[in-house]
Order: C-alpha cells, then sequence, then structure tokens
C-alpha cells in the first residue's frame, strides 16, 4: 500500500529532492507502532529539507509487493532517496545491511531515522 501524502504538488516544493518512505508491517505491529514509523520518516525529511512524496507500507500478506513499487518509481528520479525507520524494514529483500549496501550501489541513498 502506498500513502501519497497531502502536499504534493511539485511547483509549491521548488528544487527540493523528491524522497519516499518505506515501511515494512510486522504480524504483531500495532496501529500506534505504525504512526510511529511513518512520523519518524516525515521528521527525518524534513530535517534534511528533502519533499516526501509517499510512503510505501509493505502489507505481510502482499510482501514484497509494496518495496518493487518504490524501487520502480525511485528509479525514476534523478536523485534517489529511500527513508526507513529501521534497517530490519529493508529486511523484505534479503539480509538488510546487504540489501542497503546493493541499493546504495545503485545510486540510492538510504536514511535511517531511528
Amino acid at each position: 500500500m502506498t500513502n501519497t501524502l497531502p502536499e504534493t504538488d511539485d511547483r509549491e516544493q521548488g528544487d527540493n529532492m523528491r524522497t519516499y518512505g518505506y515501511i515494512r508491517k510486522h504480524f504483531l505491529m500495532t496501529e500506534a507502532e505504525l504512526a510511529t514509523a511513518r512520523k519518524l520518516i516525515v521528521d527525518a525529511a524534513q530535517a534534511r529539507g528533502v519533499h516526501l512524496v509517499a510512503i510505501h507500507v509493505e502489507e505481510i500478506e502482499t510482501s514484497p509487493e509494496a518495496f518493487h513499487d518504490l524501487l520502480a518509481v525511485v528509479m525514476q528520479e534523478a536523485q534517489r532517496m529511500i527513508i526507513t525507520p529501521d534497517i530490519q524494514h529493508l529486511e523484505v529483500a534479503g539480509e538488510p545491511s546487504s540489501v542497503r549496501q546493493r541499493l546504495e550501489s545503485n545510486g540510492i541513498t538510504i536514511v535511517v531515522s531511528d
């Protein structure tokens, strides 16, 4: 599931780099934990002065669909950045540190907001 954020009019964002968030839900994740993860991503984007376009949320039953959707949109950007609340969210595609390394070797900046 992808949540497009309210202020996504690029004309109002000037030259700010566009970025995307990614959250992988886990079996016992509560709505409060999900809200906290979203806030961490939003806060990290604001702290870096980048325009957060959307947060991709990986549902347990459709994994890794949201991750693939995320990569498809990120790879269309000239400058590529993904913000995640914790490195463990990247576990959807393998060992988190290795996934991070592969993404970064393909020109995607990974920001861990924890």
